[in-house]
């Protein structure tokens, strides 16, 4: 069971995939997809890990524990 948090201006949105339904990652994919083309950042981490713990990623991979979702922060 996979777990995807999306934090935003709306608050903490939570996706769950199942890797034994197809229908439920397939989902979870395009979702993913859809976010990484809004240039939002996503993080994986192990779900017995802490902040420290994550990674950010570049693609969607159904048997990771979760993955966060942030915005860039624009700086200067």
């Amino acid at each position: 069971m996979g777990v995807m948090r999306i934090l935003d201006r709306t608050g903490d949105t939570v996706v769950v995939w199942d890797v034994a339904d197809p229908t439920s990652v397939a989902e979870a994919e395009a979702l993913f997809a859809r976010l990484t083309r809004e240039c939002k950042i996503p993080f994986a981490r192990p779900a017995t890990g802490t902040a420290r713990d994550a990674e950010r990623i570049r693609s969607f991979d159904p048997a990771l524990d979760e993955i966060v979702w942030v915005r860039p922060v624009a700086g200067g």
